[in-house]
């Protein structure tokens, strides 16, 4: 199939370097840090996203954060404030999943839509310091001051072939345009396996990649109000329901918290849950000592189908971005992006 595929995959490489090429780039009057990666799915960047945005805001400063707003139900299109910095404005079918999530997270304004420009544009009341893009790296619109790529580290190149023919957004050789490259899931990845990736990475980029992979942050119920012990879970059985890019890094945490998983349902990434959907699953959990684990991401949706029943049923694992390697480095970056704009 992928030999069928390759030529389209030629067109699709040599239009977006020719876009990329030809496109007029604007630069902003605040410093801009891209988050993004070179392949199609999950890549584990949003957790990086919040974690820049968190550090930020710990050195007193205003992050905002620029998200296209993937999978949006609002039929307008129109750029919007997902979240000030006090309180979330927006619904989540005009926010789009993973920025509603995230403006739930951080507590810093979430600002959606195509045109980044007008985003930031929207953003001037805020006072920003620094603009966040989220999925920025093939964003040619707007000049940056930081590129960070995350390459997953369980997956990172896929057949090393261009979309659709692979997994690739661009040649692996576009890593070179990046200022920091974080290997994620680095703790799941054999060593020998990892090494590989590091010198090819390396050889590409000139620079050491940082190694990541998500951890626990914390558990909730269903409303984020209460948080629960993971003893609590130990003799459970555990529903993993999830929509998320790479849900087997889903899958590893709950099985490193050493949970019993009795049953796995997956759907495809930012899934719109249906009452139906609803139903299939809390079927799966009438059983008293059964608990429905879901992400954050993955909540905010279900909140809305959900009966009562379900929702006491749920329990949400919100994730965050551990370091083995280089968060000084990383923090070193920003740090020199902040007082570039003071």
């Amino acid at each position: 199939m992928k030999k069928l595929l390759y030529p389209l995959s030629v067109i699709y490489g040599f239009i977006s370097t020719l876009n990329r090429m030809l496109t007029k780039r604007s630069r902003l009057n605040v410093p801009v840090i891209s988050v993004g990666n070179v392949t199609w799915g999950g890549s584990g960047k949003t957790p990086v996203v919040l974690a820049i945005a968190e550090y930020v805001l710990s050195k007193g400063k205003m992050p905002v954060i620029l998200s296209r707003g993937y999978a949006r139900k609002d039929n307008t299109r129109k750029n919007i404030i997902v979240r000030d910095r006090e309180k979330i404005l927006s619904r989540i079918y005009e926010a789009g999943d993973e920025p509603y999530m995230m403006a739930q997270r951080v507590q810093c304004p979430v600002i959606v839509g195509k045109d980044r420009t007008e985003s930031a544009r929207l953003a001037q009341e805020f006072n920003p310091d620094v603009f966040i893009l989220d999925d920025g790296f093939q964003h040619w619109k707007l000049e940056r001051d930081l590129d960070i790529v995350c390459v997953n580290a369980l997956n990172p190149f896929g057949n090393n072939m261009v979309i659709p023919a692979g997994i690739l957004r661009e040649k692996t050789t576009s890593l070179a345009r990046a200022g920091i490259v974080v290997l994620t899931n680095s703790n799941l990845c054999a060593d020998e396996k990892l090494e590989s990736i590091k010198k090819k990475i390396i050889s590409i980029t000139g620079k050491k990649p940082l190694l990541s992979f998500v951890c626990n942050s914390d558990i909730t119920d269903m409303y984020g109000n209460n948080k629960i012990s993971a003893d609590f879970f130990k003799n459970k059985d555990v529903v993993m329901v999830c929509a998320v890019g790479s849900p087997d890094n889903f899958k590893n945490i709950l099985a490193n918290l050493g949970f019993s998983l009795k049953r796995e349902i997956v759907f495809k990434d930012h899934h719109k849950y249906s009452l139906k959907d609803a139903a299939n699953i809390a079927s799966e959990a009438v059983n008293e000592n059964t608990v429905v684990f879901t992400t954050h991401k993955d909540a905010v949706k279900l909140s809305d189908v959900a009966d009562d029943y379900l929702k006491k049923k749920i329990y949400v694992l919100n994730i965050s971005v551990c370091f083995q390697e280089g968060r000084e480095f990383m923090e070193q970056a920003v740090d020199k992006i902040l007082s570039r704009g003071a």
